[in-house]
């Protein structure tokens, strides 16, 4: 009986050892099929990517992605927008190029980290502020830390406070569950787990990959853990095609976990923060997001003194992917108001477009 237990554990260690070397070796392959097409700037304790691009005279344009996002999210916006700005898209620690930052990952920490990159690169401001998503969430804590360094914000179906402070006890739920799966996928990376699945996924076995997926996120919402989740086919397709390298890395899944963690926190700090900026901000809203995020939108724009509101018709989530030119020309009336006093400024508007 003692020998088969032994004989058992060797052939376990045998399989993280051998798993382990698969994991290096991948993901050295990977870093080199798949260079970072911006520059490294090193924190001190860890380094993230920016992606540089266009010139100009005015400011320069920080673009912030969703959740799990890259400077990829913003490829086609961010040609445009370059043709008459400087633009700096990033990826945020632990997605993408950058490298695992220190936990927890709160929102202090986020902007925190942004603004020390910004100053080790020497991009400096003024900057017109443009998040999307849960980068929507993050930019007013931004505004606010540095309001002299700030122009203006658009805000792309941005995460509204109130969605998660407090969070429903559905959305409690699943961010809890989510977080628990994203830590049991950051073990199974470690040991090569997750990419021999990814490996799966695009061959003839691509049905025992789904098994396992759904085995490793068991107790997500329905097919939100299958390889044909409707969220994931939603992805801007560049964002997507890349999943397979980013998403395999143990640094993804505990960042993820962490963004997910703290997701009630973060709200409550931005929500407290009420008039956060006397600059324009323009919210676009997505046809598709929640009544109660549309009207935290109208809300907060309505407090706002330089605040506007537009819902998007015909929109979903990925609004800069959809219809860039609303974004171009959002970015365009905050440039417009930037010099102009607060009394000569038409705000609190809440248009349809």
């Amino acid at each position: 009986m003692l020998l088969i237990i032994a004989w058992v554990l060797g052939l376990l260690l045998l399989g993280v050892l051998l798993g382990t070397l698969y994991q290096f070796a991948g993901t050295r392959r990977d870093q080199k099929r798949y260079p970072p097409p911006g520059r490294m700037v090193d924190l001190g304790t860890h380094r993230l990517h920016l992606y540089e691009t266009g010139s100009g005279n005015g400011p320069t344009i920080l673009l912030e992605a969703g959740l799990m996002s890259t400077v990829l999210s913003w490829t086609g916006l961010q040609q445009e927008l370059s043709k008459s700005f400087r633009v700096v898209s990033y990826d945020r620690a632990g997605l993408g190029w950058s490298d695992l930052g220190p936990m927890p990952r709160t929102a202090e920490r986020l902007v925190g980290e942004l603004r020390l990159a910004l100053e080790k690169a020497a991009i400096a401001p003024p900057y017109i502020l443009i998040g999307h998503s849960f980068g929507g969430l993050l930019m007013p804590l931004f505004a606010t830390r540095f309001p002299k360094e700030v122009e203006g914000l658009v805000l792309i179906d941005a995460v509204a406070p109130v969605e998660w402070d407090p969070p429903s006890e559905q959305d409690a739920r699943n961010s809890r569950i989510g977080a628990k799966v994203c830590r049991r996928a950051a073990v199974l990376a470690r040991i090569g787990i997750i990419r021999f699945i990814a490996a799966l996924i695009n061959s003839p076995l691509k049905n025992v990959a789904a098994v396992l997926v759904r085995l490793i996120s068991r107790g997500t919402p329905s097919n939100s853990g299958t390889v044909s989740s409707p969220w994931f086919f939603a992805l801007p397709p560049n964002e997507r095609s890349m999943a397979a390298i980013f998403w395999i890395q143990p640094k993804f899944a505990l960042t993820i976990a962490s963004q997910l963690e703290n997701l009630p926190l973060n709200a409550k700090q931005v929500g407290s923060l009420g008039k956060f900026t006397d600059k324009k901000v323009v919210y676009l809203t997505a046809s598709s997001a929640s009544a109660r995020r549309r009207d935290a939108h109208a809300t907060i724009a309505a407090r706002l003194p330089r605040g506007e509101h537009i819902p998007v018709g015909e929109s979903n989530h990925w609004i800069m992917q959809n219809k860039p030119e609303l974004v171009i020309r959002a970015v365009q009336s905050v440039l417009e108001e930037a010099d102009k006093p607060a009394a000569e400024v038409a705000a609190n508007v809440t248009r349809q477009v």
